[in-house]
C-alpha cells in the first residue's frame, strides 16, 4: 500500500505522504489531490477486488470440491461482465451495477453446474466444469463485446474495451464505497457460512447424512460467491486467476480452519492484485498495462503448475 502510494508518473517522498495523510489540509494542493484523489482510492479498490474474487473462489472451490474452480474459469466473472457491459451501457446507477453481475453471474453458474453434473463423481465433474466454464466464457466474452459494438455511443464503447481487459485506472471514491459495501456483505456472509462450508468439503452426501439441508447450503454459498464476483467486475472487469491463487495459498497455510483461511484468503487477493497493479504501473514508463493481462500470466503459469502435478480429478483435500 505505501509503494503504491509513493510510486507513479508523480514520485512522492515518504515524509510529504505521511503528512498530507495525517494533516490533508497542509499538504500542497497537488500532492493532495494525487493521494486522496487518485492514489488511495485505487490502492483501497484493488484490495478489495482482491479480497472478492479470492473469497469468490474460495467458495466455488469448496461448492465444487475442487481446487482449480475458479470465478473467471467457471465462468461466473464472463456472466457478470455481461450484464455489468448492458447496464453501464444502457446508464444504470453505478450502486446498482453490482447487482446486475450477481444476476447474470448467478445464470452463468447455474447453466455451468447443470452441464457440469455427473453420475460417476459425487457433485461435479472437475473436467466437465472446467470446459464447460471456458466454452461459456468464450460465448459471454463475445457477447459483450457484441454490447459494447452496439453501444452507440464511441466514448463509452472505447471505456468499456479498456474496462474489458481488466484494470482499476481512473477509479474514483464515488466508485469504491458501494464495491467495499458488498464486498463486506459477502465476505461476512462467507464466515457465517464457514461451517457449512467444512460440511460441504467433506462431501454432499456425508453433510447429508448429519442432517444439513445441503441444497439450501449449496444455493446460499452460490449467491455469496456470485456476489462478491459481481462486485468485484463492477469494478474492474475481467481480472481472471486472483480466485484461483489466492484460496490454494490460504489452505496451505490454514489447512483445517475455515475461518482462518476466509480471512488470510482475502488478504492474499487483495496483495495479489495490489501487487499486480503496481507493476501494470511501472513496468514500462509512462504506460499502464491492462492489470487482467499481468494476472492472467501469472494464473495461467499457476494453473499449469497444478494441472501437472496433479494427474487424476482434483478435488479439495
Amino acid at each position: 500500500m505505501v509503494l503504491s502510494i509513493l510510486l507513479g508518473d508523480v514520485s512522492i517522498d515518504a515524509e510529504t505522504t505521511l503528512r498530507t495523510l495525517l494533516s490533508p489540509g497542509q499538504a500542497s494542493g497537488d500532492f493532495s489531490d494525487i493521494i486522496w484523489q487518485v492514489r488511495l482510492p485505487r490502492v483501497l479498490i484493488a484490495l478489495v477486488v482482491g479480497a472478492a474474487l479470492s473469497v469468490s473462489g474460495y467458495i466455488l472451490q469448496v461448492l465444487t470440491r475442487n481446487n482449480l474452480a475458479d470465478p473467471y474459469l467457471t465462468g461466473v466473472s464472463s456472466g457478470a461482465c455481461v450484464c455489468v457491459a448492458l447496464a453501464v451501457a444502457l446508464g444504470l446507477n453505478f450502486d446498482l451495477v453490482p447487482f446486475a453481475g450477481l444476476a447474470g453471474g448467478l445464470a452463468a453458474s447455474v447453466i455451468v453446474a447443470y452441464v457440469a453434473r455427473s453420475h460417476d463423481y459425487q457433485g461435479l465433474s472437475v473436467t466437465r466444469l472446467l470446459l464447460a466454464g471456458v466454452v461459456l466464457s468464450t460465448f459471454l466474452i463475445a457477447l459483450t463485446s457484441l454490447v459494447i459494438f452496439l453501444s452507440g455511443n464511441p466514448v463509452l464503447a472505447q471505456g468499456l474495451l479498456y474496462w474489458l481487459a481488466g484494470g482499476i485506472s481512473g477509479k474514483s471514491w464515488s466508485e469504491f464505497w458501494p464495491g467495499m459495501v458488498y464486498t463486506i456483505i459477502g465476505i461476512v456472509g462467507a464466515f457465517f457460512l464457514s461451517k457449512q462450508l467444512r460440511l460441504l468439503s467433506l462431501g454432499k452426501d456425508y453433510a447429508a447424512s448429519l442432517g444439513a439441508p445441503v441444497a439450501k447450503i449449496q444455493w446460499s454459498c452460490l449467491i455469496v460467491a456470485v456476489l462478491l464476483c459481481g462486485a468485484a467486475v463492477a469494478l474492474s472487469g475481467l481480472v481472471g486467476f486472483v480466485g484461483l491463487i489466492a484460496p490454494h495459498l490460504s489452505r496451505q497455510l490454514f489447512a483445517s480452519d475455515e475461518r482462518l483461511q476466509i480471512f488470510t484468503c482475502a488478504a492474499i487477493g487483495g496483495i495479489l492484485v495490489l501487487l499486480s497493479d503496481l507493476c501494470a504501473r511501472m513496468l514500462i514508463p509512462s504506460q499502464e498495462l491492462p492489470l487482467g493481462t499481468l494476472l492472467s500470466l501469472l494464473g495461467g503459469f499457476f494453473f499449469l503448475t497444478l494441472m501437472a502435478r496433479d494427474k487424476g480429478e482434483i478435488t479439495i483435500k
